[in-house]
């Protein structure tokens, strides 16, 4: 049983990484069947590989899109999750649709309805993911350790990207802890005008059950699909519900990077499933299975939400980028080269810095036709991630390895830009809530 799935993970796994690591389209022809086989894992992997892949280079786009909502389910019985529930809890729920009205890679989600009237969905945790997960994990560890050694030109990290993915998909499965993350935010946003976060019946909840008020409205996944059709999309939300797409995707935008700014806890899975289209400027974020809160470091934080600014107004630098990386990706590194500095001062040869020698070295890229043609071309597409690991930091030469924390929270600020990136290609809007959050934090700065 587990020899067969090892060589289908190993093949679908080999394809994406090669993917990622020479820059070509993801061809999953014939793979993404057996992704619905696999399940659990290798979907949510695939979710944050498909938000940074180009809809006009990738043929089959619109299949891909399938795995943010709408893979294969398991062939399940719910009522068993429930009888877990005291029986006057359990009694109170009626009309629950055999059928689950959306699939993702951990859970799957029913509508129902509460004798109060209420209409709810029951988000429960796949049997499958329980089944596999510890077994995939182990897996993927020791891939995680084949992949960095076949990676000659250290372009990836591979052993943190492993602990970072592991630490998600732990949390993901934490239904008790996703509940409780998900009344914290419902408090907090309750009396917002735009944001909407759906009510969690907490005396309902189960660790393998979620209740939650049903939002009703059009998930990010299927205006995206629309407009792979060819719709033009901001109008189509004018229309259908008296709102405007830019305005909604700024909330969600301006709340995700105040939030770390300050330490609070904020949403860090931002992808199209997530976020619901609902009329009037308002706009709700649905799922809270990852979350994070940057502890420390806010200013680093801050340091790279600038720079990300000067990148969306054309205004990109390499030496401060490369600066900014360092101290927030790297902050034992760089506090060790700046009091290298302090110490050594005019000792050092020809007077000048480590941190001056970074910076040079982040130019020499310039000097190179081949390195500068790469880097222009990332720029112009807002791949600052890439002109990080692919370009800057080729063959690991700064060292440039993210603690989870770090991670988490650069994934999520990325998958929102990119995000918003496909609805407004001139980035008017990223660059006003990169603006607005900057302008934020430094007059919070004390709270940094």
């Amino acid at each position: 049983m587990k020899t067969p799935r090892t060589l289908k993970v190993l093949r679908l796994m080999t394809s994406i990484i090669r993917s990622i690591l020479h820059n070509e389209p993801l061809l999953l022809r014939g793979n993404l069947a057996q992704l619905d086989e696999l399940g659990g894992i290798y979907i949510k992997f695939l979710q944050i590989v498909v938000l940074n892949l180009s809809s006009t280079s990738q043929d089959n786009f619109l299949e891909l899109l399938a795995v943010y909502e709408h893979s294969k389910p398991d062939d399940l019985d719910i009522y068993p999750y429930l009888q877990k529930l005291p029986l006057p809890h359990l009694e109170l729920i009626k009309n629950i649709e055999p059928k689950p009205i959306g699939t993702g890679s951990f859970g799957q989600v029913y509508k129902a309805e509460l004798v109060t009237g209420e209409v709810v969905v029951l988000k429960v945790l796949r049997p499958s993911v329980m089944r596999y997960i510890h077994y995939d994990l182990r897996l993927l560890n020791i891939l995680s350790w084949f992949y960095s050694l076949i990676d000659r030109q250290k372009m990836l990290n591979f052993r943190d990207l492993y602990g970072e993915f592991k630490k998600t998909c732990l949390q993901e499965i934490n239904y008790t802890r996703e509940a409780e993350a998900a009344t914290h935010f419902y408090k907090q946003y309750k009396d917002h005008p735009n944001l909407v976060i759906p009510k969690t019946h907490l005396a309902f909840c189960t660790p393998k059950v979620i209740v939650q008020d049903c939002v009703q409205g059009l998930s990010l996944t299927d205006l995206i699909t629309y407009q792979t059709q060819g719709y033009d999309v901001r109008q189509y939300v004018r229309e259908q519900y008296n709102s405007d797409l830019m305005t909604q995707l700024y909330t969600i935008g301006y709340e995700l990077m105040t939030n770390a700014v300050t330490g609070n806890l904020m949403q860090a899975d931002p992808h199209p499933g997530n976020i619901v289209i609902l009329p009037n400027n308002k706009v709700a974020l649905i799922d809270f299975g990852m979350t994070t809160q940057l502890t420390s470091n806010r200013l680093a934080y801050y340091e790279i939400g600038l720079q990300y600014q000067a990148f969306y107004t054309k205004n990109a630098d390499l030496e401060e980028l490369l600066v900014a990386a360092l101290k927030f990706m790297a902050p034992k590194l760089y506090a060790a080269m700046i009091s290298a500095d302090d110490l050594i001062g005019d000792a050092w040869q020809d007077n000048v810095s480590l941190l001056s020698k970074v910076r040079s070295s982040a130019m020499s890229l310039t000097q190179d036709a081949h390195s500068r043609a790469v880097i222009d071309s990332l720029i112009e597409q807002n791949q600052i991630m890439r002109i990080l690991f692919f370009a800057i930091n080729k063959g690991n030469r700064f060292g440039l390895t993210l603690d989870l924390e770090a991670i988490m929270l650069l994934k999520a600020t990325h998958a929102y830009l990119t995000l918003m990136g496909r609805f407004e290609p001139e980035a008017q809007t990223v660059a006003r809530v990169l603006a607005d959050a900057s302008a934020f934090a430094r007059q919070n700065m004390s709270k940094v």
